[in-house]
């Protein structure tokens, strides 16, 4: 159930008294199901996309790294496995620790002191997907998640385009929305913002059926970004495994809003669920509140449980954690980034 609460009067007195997200519960801890947060359905996403120059020359030290090497339509700076004939010479790039010195250009070193690797236009790019959950419940917080969602969307959209790989973006909530084309190079970022400050929040959530598609329009396997707060367990889980059928290699990032880890609720309140309308009255105590972490957390741990079981990277953070700081330590900590 994803659910706002409001205290049940003719008068709806807590609903003038209380301000939206506070009387808004990430869960309906009382049923079976896990609740999200409150929604505002096809809300404006605001102008508010822009990231500094400080955090963008950061992210571009930073350097996807995909497990597995994929074919790349177009030449990437990730090094192919492949030696013999058909690597032509295509560009330099400086040497980092950890590159094949075999390459590096020892002339280019004498004249300037510095390293640098030669490139082959049979080196292979990583196919990035970033792939978000707007849904309604993804509206939730304050920050919303769908906010913070997009900046972390549009931080990883820039490494990919900064070091020549092929970014898609798309978006779900009961379907998968349409995305980008591939994108490449820099010069594509002003893409990748409009689509991301186009992107309206609303809806019901269908995980199985939005990345079933996804695999359909996806021509070859890639790294799949899914950032979403996955409150919807099972449904998530096996659209997860769709992607990892076609091949894809899956990271999880899971974003929860600080209201949903501590709802600030008490009382007698109607808990409305944001997506599919349903309601139910419940008496806020502190015994539930406990009831409402024991389940918040069994709920996560099967998350956690179920990625580590089938190799996804799994992440979590909150929408406390400055969205820069998540891009710049979590994910790179969890080997998306390094």
């Amino acid at each position: 159930m994803k659910c706002c609460a409001t205290r049940p009067s003719p008068r709806d007195v807590a609903r003038e008294a209380l301000p939206r997200a506070t009387r808004s519960a990430a869960h309906a801890a009382v049923s079976n199901a896990t609740a999200h947060g409150v929604v505002h359905a096809g809300a404006a996403p605001g102008d508010d996309l822009a990231l500094d120059g400080e955090f963008l020359r950061k992210l571009e030290r930073l350097d996807l790294v995909a497990r597995k090497v994929y074919r790349g339509l177009l030449r990437g700076e990730h090094a192919t496995a492949r030696r013999g004939r058909g690597l032509d010479f295509s560009d330099f790039r400086r040497y980092r620790p950890g590159d094949d010195i075999r390459h590096i250009d020892w002339n280019i070193y004498s004249r300037l002191d510095r390293l640098f690797l030669k490139l082959y236009a049979a080196e292979e790019d990583v196919s990035l997907h970033v792939v978000l959950d707007v849904s309604a419940s993804m509206g939730f917080g304050a920050p919303a998640k769908f906010n913070h969602a997009r900046r972390i969307a549009a931080a990883l959209a820039y490494v990919g385009l900064s070091n020549l790989d092929r970014v898609r973006l798309a978006a779900f909530a009961a379907h998968l929305q349409a995305g980008t084309p591939a994108l490449k190079g820099r010069s594509q970022m002003a893409a990748v913002l409009g689509f991301l400050r186009g992107l309206r929040c609303g809806g019901a959530t269908d995980a199985v059926a939005s990345l079933r598609e996804l695999t359909s329009r996806s021509r070859h396997p890639g790294l799949v970004v899914l950032v979403s707060d996955f409150l919807d367990g099972a449904d998530a889980q096996s659209g997860i495994e769709a992607l990892r059928g076609h091949g894809h290699e899956v990271v999880a990032l899971q974003l929860l809003a600080e209201d949903e880890i501590e709802p600030p609720l008490a009382g007698a309140l109607r808990l409305v669920d944001a997506e599919s309308g349903a309601q139910m009255v419940v008496t806020v105590d502190a015994e539930l509140r406990e009831l409402y972490r024991r389940r918040l957390a069994q709920r996560l741990d099967e998350m956690e449980r179920y990625c580590r079981r089938r190799g996804v990277e799994y992440l979590r953070a909150s929408t406390a954690i400055p969205f820069e700081d998540v891009v710049l330590r979590y994910l790179r900590d969890g080997a998306l980034l390094r």
